[in-house]
């Protein structure tokens, strides 16, 4: 892969993350759904479908926008990159690179992400258990459904401008 093919591929994943943040905050919120994580979700994608390193790479700036953004700490940003890190991983070595193993992925983060915020707001606040449970499972479920068209313009991405990983 050259230069000039690298700098394409990063920018083709870049605006596919500005889109994500674009729905997830503005789009999202003017309608009556649950806000799902998209950006969570797209670094998911990234990782399953290009490695461990670039997974980690694109959680990384994925958690600079999530926290300029406004709607966590600086903290998301290493978590991202964990996350993107092990799903890269995952979609290495234990799973596949396509669709069923970005979906797997998804999963295993949605019910981790939901259940550590569900025990942070139900430990601080006196919020019935089951509003916060049917909350984190509209969250969740729209986010899953989100993780379809995210998993799409990723593999665009993906297949148009080259593997970084090589099998």
């Amino acid at each position: 892969m050259t230069r000039r093919d690298f700098i394409l591929k990063l920018l083709a994943y870049g605006i596919t993350l500005v889109l994500c943040a674009i729905f997830n905050y503005f789009v999202f919120p003017l309608t009556p759904l649950p806000v799902p994580l998209l950006l969570p979700v797209c670094t998911v994608a990234a990782g399953c479908l290009e490695g461990g390193q670039f997974g980690a790479g694109f959680g990384v700036a994925s958690g600079l926008l999530l926290a300029t953004l406004g709607h966590g700490g600086w903290g998301y940003v290493a978590l991202l990159a964990f996350v993107g890190w092990v799903s890269g991983l995952l979609g290495q070595y234990v799973l596949r690179q396509d669709l069923w193993g970005h979906v797997i992925c998804c999963v295993v983060l949605l019910v981790v992400w939901e259940a550590v915020q569900l025990l942070a707001v139900a430990t601080s606040t006196s919020a019935p258990l089951g509003v916060l449970l049917s909350l984190a499972a509209g969250e969740g479920l729209c986010s899953l459904v989100c993780a379809f068209p995210v998993y799409a313009m990723n593999r665009f991405c993906c297949v148009h401008y080259g593997r970084i990983y090589h099998e």
